[in-house]
């Protein structure tokens, strides 16, 4: 049965939607990876981003954040959500700086499948990419004396390789360095993931099998 769209709230209201349904995985392993970075303080501090030093500690030196005994998680305490966004450091699709002056750096993200194991049209090889832009006149970690490039990388390998995050196990299959041409460095990292295809749909706030399923 199609969904019924009537007014404009019905229309808001389907669009919220897709951001809690779980019929689109681009959409949910996105916010699935925002949440597993932005509990990763290692990898926070590593971008070097001086303004936001006093989000991430609080006065004393102590990482701003506290447990909580009802998620079994860290919870912030400071305004980490700030190294996220369209014009932050941590970004959800593939952006690739301008030369400038001011000495910042990037993570960049992107959730994209192109094939399907064989016989098995149920299910589809997911790839997850971060690409990591540093800037060239900040390429050392002055505390480690690792490249900052390949220091944020091994962060992220260190979170997400041979981990359930996505629900599945989740394993790298590339690390690749490279430049650009307005003096940033540059490390690509490839996940890869084997999960459904596309299996459920939503309509009317219900979750469901598609009707391919219920064909089959």
């Amino acid at each position: 049965m199609a969904e019924k769209l009537v007014t404009k709230n019905d229309l808001l209201n389907k669009l919220r939607a897709y951001k809690t349904t779980p019929d689109d995985e681009n959409i949910q392993y996105k916010k699935k990876i925002e949440k597993a970075l932005m509990l990763n303080p290692c990898l926070l501090y590593a971008l070097n981003e001086k303004s936001l030093e006093s989000e991430l500690f609080d006065e004393d030196g102590n990482i701003n954040w506290e447990w909580d005994e009802d998620t079994k998680e860290y919870e912030p305490l400071g305004e980490w959500d700030r190294y996220f966004g369209s014009n932050s450091n941590i970004r959800p699709f593939l952006f690739i700086p301008d030369t400038q002056t001011e000495v910042k750096h990037y993570i960049c993200y992107q959730v994209s499948f192109d094939e399907t194991p064989r016989y098995q049209d149920t299910l589809k090889y997911t790839t997850i990419t971060f690409t990591i832009f540093v800037h060239g006149n900040d390429r050392m970690d002055k505390l480690t004396r690792i490249p900052r490039h390949d220091l944020i990388a091994s962060i992220i390998r260190e979170r997400f390789n041979w981990s359930n995050i996505f629900g599945m196990q989740t394993h790298l299959v590339s690390s690749k360095e490279s430049t650009t041409d307005n003096n940033y460095l540059v490390r690509t990292l490839v996940f890869q993931v084997i999960d459904t295809n596309g299996i459920v749909n939503t309509t009317n706030g219900k979750t469901s099998l598609s009707n391919y399923q219920l064909r089959r």
